[in-house]
C-alpha cells in the first residue's frame, strides 16, 4: 500500500508557501521567505478563470516548482478541501473544463512528488503575525496588481448582463457602435428572448409639447406578483419617463394612491388622459384630480388607439420584469425595471434617456423621441446622476 504524501500537520523545516488570489486584478500570487528574504510569483489569469480556478492555479505553481518538503497556505476552504482530498481521489470530467485542467495537473503534480506536503487553511486577515503574515503578503501583491482599463466594449456588456438595457441606451453610455451595441444585446441569453416589440416611441397619439403637460394612465396586470398584480402605470407623453405602482386592486381608491406616488416622483401635471373605466370617471377620483388642478379627459370608448402610448409602456414594462425573474420582491423588481427604463434606456430618436428629457435642462428637454419612430428599451449608468446633480 503507497504512503499517502500528504501530512495532516504543518511539516518542521519545510519551505512554507502562500498563495492568494484576486478577483479585480485577475492574479494569483505565490509568495515564500528565504533567508528573511521574502520572494513572489505573480500568475495572471486565463480567459476562463475564476477566483477559485486562480487559488487552485497558485497551489499547482506551488507544487510543481517546490520540490522538497512543502507547506502550503491558502486562505481558501475550497482550495484547502480539494488539495487535501486529490491525491486519493478518482478525477471525473467536470462541466469547468479550466477546473478539470488544474484537477488533472494538481493530482499528476501530487504524484510526481518525492517529498511530503501539507496543506494549511487559514482565515484571512485574521493576523499579521506568523502564518498571517505571509497571508497578508500574498493578499497584498494581488491587491496591488493594477490592470490597465477595460475595454468599452467590455464595460458595456458587463452592464448589458446586470441591467439588460436596450443596443442604443449601452451605445450612448459607453460610446461604442451601434453594431456592437446590437451584438451584445442580441448575444444575451435573457433579451434575445424579450426584446420583441415595438417600443415607447411608436404612436399617433398626440403629445405634450413639454414635460407634464399630458400623461396617459392604464392598468396592466401582472399576475406573477400575487395580489399586488394591478399594476398601475402612468407615462409622460413628452419625455416617455415611465412611473408605475403595484396595488391589490384598481378602484378609485388605488388610483388615487397611485397618483399621489406619482406626482411625488414626476411631479404633478397639467392634463389627465384614461380609458373610462369605472374608477377613472368616479367621483371620488374626479374630486382629486380637481383639488390637483388636472384636467380629466378620456379617450374614445372600446377603441383600441386611444391609448396607444400607454398601451405600449403596458408591454415594454412587462417585458422588462420578465428580464429580472432572479429578483423575488414584486415591488423591488418592479423598481428595477423603473429605474432602468428611465435612466438607462434611449427611445426613439432621442439623443437621451428619458429622465434627463423630464427633469434636465431645456437644451436636454428639446431631444425628444420622435412619435413616429420605435426603438426598444435599457441600460446603467453611474453618470447620470452626476449629469442631473442627484
Amino acid at each position: 500500500m503507497v504512503k499517502p504524501k500528504r501530512e495532516k500537520g504543518p511539516i518542521p523545516n519545510a519551505t512554507t508557501v502562500y498563495t492568494d488570489a484576486g478577483k479585480k486584478s485577475r492574479t494569483a500570487a505565490v509568495t515564500w521567505q528565504e533567508k528573511d528574504v521574502w520572494n513572489y510569483k505573480i500568475l495572471q489569469a486565463a480567459s476562463s478563470d475564476t477566483l477559485q480556478t486562480l487559488e487552485l492555479l497558485a497551489v499547482v505553481w506551488a507544487m510543481v516548482n517546490f520540490k522538497g518538503p512543502l507547506n502550503v497556505v491558502t486562505d481558501s476552504l475550497y482550495v484547502a478541501g480539494v488539495v487535501e482530498r486529490i491525491e486519493d481521489a478518482a478525477i471525473r470530467q467536470v462541466q469547468n473544463q479550466r477546473l478539470f485542467e488544474l484537477f488533472i495537473q494538481l493530482k499528476k503534480a501530487i504524484q510526481m512528488r518525492e517529498h511530503p506536503y501539507a496543506v494549511i487553511h487559514i482565515r484571512s486577515h485574521k493576523w499579521d503575525v506568523g502564518l498571517g503574515e505571509g497571508n497578508d503578503k500574498a493578499d497584498k501583491l494581488v491587491s496591488m496588481m493594477s490592470i490597465g482599463p477595460l475595454p468599452q466594449h467590455v464595460l458595456a456588456r458587463e452592464s448589458h448582463s446586470i441591467s439588460h438595457q436596450n443596443a442604443k441606451g449601452l451605445q450612448k453610455e459607453f460610446g461604442i457602435s451601434y453594431v456592437e451595441a446590437t451584438g451584445i444585446v442580441r448575444a444575451c441569453p435573457i433579451c434575445c428572448d424579450h426584446n420583441s416589440g415595438i417600443g415607447l416611441g411608436v404612436g399617433v397619439n398626440p403629445c405634450g409639447q413639454e414635460a407634464n403637460e399630458l400623461w396617459q394612465m392604464d392598468v396592466t396586470h401582472v399576475p406573477s406578483f400575487g395580489r399586488l398584480k394591478y399594476v398601475h402605470v402612468t407615462i409622460d407623453t413628452y419625455s416617455k419617463f415611465i412611473w408605475a405602482s403595484a396595488q391589490a386592486g384598481e378602484k378609485a381608491l388605488h388610483v388615487t394612491r397611485h397618483l399621489t406616488s406619482s406626482f411625488a416622483v414626476m411631479g404633478v401635471f397639467r392634463q389627465l388622459k384614461t380609458d373610462n373605466g369605472p374608477a377613472y370617471v368616479s367621483q371620488k377620483v374626479q374630486v382629486f384630480l380637481k383639488q390637483w388642478g388636472v384636467k380629466h379627459i378620456t379617450g374614445i370608448p372600446h377603441s383600441p388607439t386611444g391609448q396607444a402610448i400607454v398601451e405600449r409602456a403596458n408591454g415594454l414594462l412587462k417585458r422588462y420584469l420578465e428580464k429580472y425573474n432572479n429578483i423575488q420582491d414584486p415591488q423591488e423588481k418592479l423598481m428595477k425595471a423603473l429605474f432602468v427604463l428611465n435612466y438607462l434606456c434611449v427611445f426613439g430618436t432621442a439623443d437621451l434617456p428619458s429622465v434627463i428629457v423630464h427633469f434636465g435642462p431645456k437644451e436636454a428637454k428639446q431631444q425628444i423621441p420622435d412619435v413616429q419612430s420605435g426603438s426598444l428599451p435599457v441600460g446603467p449608468s453611474q453618470r447620470l446622476g452626476r449629469k442631473l446633480n442627484l
